[in-house]
């Protein structure tokens, strides 16, 4: 299959319209221009989600990541409580895929805090049992059959240190990636529990209903991966830290498994110094910007649930 040459709506638009002529497009809208896929909605109904590289997995078959998810997300069908996306449309000419729209916005802090407590409970059970059934829903050497790899941890210190030394001279956040670093090499030495997991449980790929005070579902699977259950919780750890805290208590009295809060904030810490030392060089981007911001608010929390 073959990437979009480019992603504006008209050429968008004319791909779907070639493929897919029955369905009569109304409407096109601009979702998002992320780093790894550009998103519309057709209709109001439809949304369809066209990935800017086929990455390769490796595997003898040579699978695509977008393939992969494709069948992954065929396997979760009917396995997952919450909505999630049901394919409907895969390019024939092009590689995306549309499916229904899971109505709803993004969870804001504003609405989080909107939410009385059992509402705010719900919500906690919800993402709670949403990763207990993905964890459940297909085995580490199930998923690497399939395509799924696993995460590479080595190469985001590798990133780190390559870059941020050389480019920030500012002494506290130095030593805030010095000290997170350091802690990070070595928690990835110790053995863990490695499940399949959703990787992206950021509140961005929430539909949330702020009307009705309820998540109706969960989207974008582009990130799976095979690697330390704790990875999956640690998203939330940038949206709020107890809130990660309280989803990660419900998982552990749902499954019986036992996580690790700070293993989660080391996670979030180095996903946010990759980012950081992925755009560097683009200081006026909203990316950027915020992860200065987090650095130094977590600057002043640097124990934060350390046993």
């Amino acid at each position: 299959m073959k990437i979009l040459p480019k992603f504006d709506l008209d050429i968008i638009k004319a791909a779907i319209a070639s493929d897919f002529p029955e369905l009569k497009i109304k409407k096109i809208t601009l979702i998002d221009n992320g780093w790894d896929n550009v998103v519309v909605e057709i209709n109001d109904n439809m949304i369809f989600r066209f990935p800017k590289d086929n990455k390769f997995t490796f595997y003898k078959n040579e699978k695509t990541s977008f393939d992969t998810e494709v069948e992954i997300l065929g396997i979760l069908k009917n396995k997952i409580s919450l909505q999630i996306p049901q394919i409907e449309f895969l390019g024939k000419s092009f590689t995306y895929m549309g499916y229904p729209k899971i109505h709803g916005g993004n969870l804001t802090t504003e609405i989080f805090d909107s939410l009385n407590s059992e509402q705010k409970e719900k919500l906690t059970f919800d993402l709670a049992n949403f990763l207990r059934e993905i964890h459940a829903s297909i085995s580490p050497d199930e998923a690497r059959k399939i395509g799924v790899v696993n995460e590479d941890l080595p190469s985001y210190s590798r990133s780190i240190k390559s870059v941020l030394p050389n480019k920030i001279n500012n002494k506290s956040v130095l030593n805030f990636v010095e000290a997170t670093v350091e802690e990070y090499e070595s928690l990835i030495q110790e053995k863990v529990e490695l499940v399949f997991l959703y990787n992206d449980l950021h509140t961005e790929n929430m539909a949330f209903d702020a009307t009705a005070k309820k998540l109706n579902g969960v989207f974008d699977f582009g990130d799976i991966m095979v690697g330390d259950v704790n990875m999956d919780f640690y998203p939330l750890y940038k949206f709020d830290p107890y809130f990660m805290k309280a989803v990660a208590g419900k998982y552990q009295k749902l499954t019986g498994r036992k996580l690790n809060l700070r293993r989660m904030v080391i996670y979030g810490r180095i996903n946010e110094l990759s980012d950081l030392a992925e755009l560097i060089d683009q200081p006026e981007s909203a990316v950027y910007k915020n992860a200065i911001i987090r650095i130094e608010k977590w600057n002043l929390e640097m124990d934060l649930f350390k046993e």
